[in-house]
């Protein structure tokens, strides 16, 4: 693997045109990418319609009481003077959309859409500037209803047939409730979002309260990584990771919205770093990192997993320890005091000693245990409350599923909770969440739909 210093990773996910499918809760709907490609040098120049996100044709987007998004118009061949286009509301390119796909969709009412702006193209461009598209709730809209909005261009050239018209689809939220359960027990979702995409945590809901089950999403996950050339750690996310991050508005922010804490997994990436290996300026330089990423992108804290870090002896590097992965949790802690500091009950994070007097219970607020495993934490995280041990998790990719009795048994000793790794559309069986729910709150889980990956 090539490193790369965090800022030219940023840079270069932000370039990155993305995506190949969106999924709404309610049905598939294919996004395509743009085949700019595909046109060839035509005699008349024809104008079409993206997304922020590179999408053309449609696109689906999750809000709370408003959102907006923004939009280019690009043209197939460089201008030769300055060109204005508009995009409007149009509905008959819901109608249009309706008959191609054999689909009902409804239109979200115009006096709920603004379009700001005109697309105005540089005389040697082929991209417009930017067209922002807000829309907002109303009392009559239905609960987590799908509704359209159908945009077309109008302006210089010829507008292209297939894809000079745009339907974007948003899911409205507003009038869902949050996921705070009465008795505060957690259901947190460590997820793989190489496979999967955030926003299918909230497509799992209680029967009765219509409360979402899931309380943190944990994005699983960035890295740790070491630095060659300057000798230094830092925090490495790959492309998928970065993806969401970058695109927080779209992946993040409905969950956040709804009351669930999104979390910075910090995984070893078969180097010689690792969250149990950096000296005490190492730590602190790492938490200031670290703390730079969350505020940057409006997170909720960071967990830490110590696997996967090829260990030795190295120039810079204290030997691998329990010491050394308190100190990082404890300095991260000092600097973010507000943020959530979690970790995995395994190898040097499955026990924290006390740090400048400070006990592991003061600068850990989540231990969350391996698969199958239930037990008592305080000889491990010495003050940590049993609220903050999670206990019992599951691994739904390999089916190892925790039992009602399991989780029956959390609720009555007292502890924080159960967390559920690898969720996906293929696995996310409401059976499976039902022995956590109803064990918990004495409520069925409700599936509407589907996320899958988009990017």
């Amino acid at each position: 693997m090539t490193f790369m210093n965090i800022n030219n990773i940023k840079t270069l996910a932000l370039s990155m045109l993305g995506m190949a499918l969106a999924v709404s809760c309610s049905e598939s709907i294919d996004v395509p990418l743009v085949p700019e490609s595909s046109y060839k040098p035509l005699e008349n120049n024809l104008a079409f319609i993206t997304d922020k996100y590179g999408c053309s044709n449609q696109d689906s987007l999750v809000f709370n009481e408003n959102g907006s998004t923004e939009f280019y118009v690009n043209l197939t061949q460089a201008t030769k003077a300055k060109e204005e286009y508009t995009l409007v509301y149009d509905a008959k390119a819901l109608e249009n959309y309706n008959k191609t796909h054999g689909t009902v969709f409804e239109a979200l009412p115009e006096s709920l859409v603004t379009v700001s702006g005109s697309a105005a193209v540089n005389a040697g461009a082929t991209k417009s500037s930017k067209v922002t598209v807000s829309y907002t709730t109303a009392a009559d809209l239905k609960e987590n209803g799908v509704y359209a909005i159908p945009l077309s261009v109008k302006g210089t050239s010829q507008t292209s047939k297939d894809k000079g018209e745009f339907v974007l689809f948003v899911r409205d939220i507003t009038k869902m409730p949050n996921c705070h359960k009465d008795n505060g027990l957690q259901v947190i979702s460590c997820m793989e979002v190489n496979d999967a995409n955030p926003l299918h945590n909230l497509c799992y809901t209680l029967k009765e309260s219509k409360k979402y089950v899931f309380d943190q999403v944990i994005l699983f996950s960035g890295n740790i990584n070491y630095n060659a050339e300057s000798g230094e750690v830092y925090n490495y996310n790959n492309e998928n990771v970065q993806h969401l991050l970058d695109y927080k508005e779209k992946y993040l922010k409905p969950l956040q919205e709804k009351g669930m804490k999104v979390i910075l997994g910090i995984l070893g990436n078969h180097d010689r770093s690792g969250v149990a290996n950096l000296s005490k300026e190492g730590a602190i330089k790492f938490a200031q990192e670290l703390k730079a990423v969350v505020d940057a992108y409006g997170l909720d804290g960071v967990f830490f997993d110590d696997e996967y870090s090829n260990y030795g002896t190295y120039p810079g590097f204290v030997s691998p320890s329990i010491e050394a992965a308190s100190r990082l949790c404890y300095e991260c802690k000092r600097i973010m005091p507000d943020k959530l500091i979690e970790v995995y009950v395994y190898s040097r994070t499955g026990s924290l000693y006390s740090v400048d007097g400070h006990k592991p219970g003061e600068f850990v607020d989540y231990a969350l245990q391996d698969y199958g495993r239930y037990g008592d934490l305080s000889n491990n995280y010495e003050g940590l409350s049993p609220k903050g041990m999670i206990q019992g998790s599951s691994e739904f990719g390999q089916g190892r599923i925790i039992s009602f009795n399991t989780a029956k048994s959390i609720k009555t000793d007292g502890y924080g909770g159960t967390m559920v790794f690898g969720l996906t559309p293929q696995n996310g069986y409401v059976t499976r969440l039902n022995n956590i729910t109803r064990a918990f709150y004495g409520e069925e889980t409700v599936r509407t739909g589907s996320y899958a990956k988009d990017w």
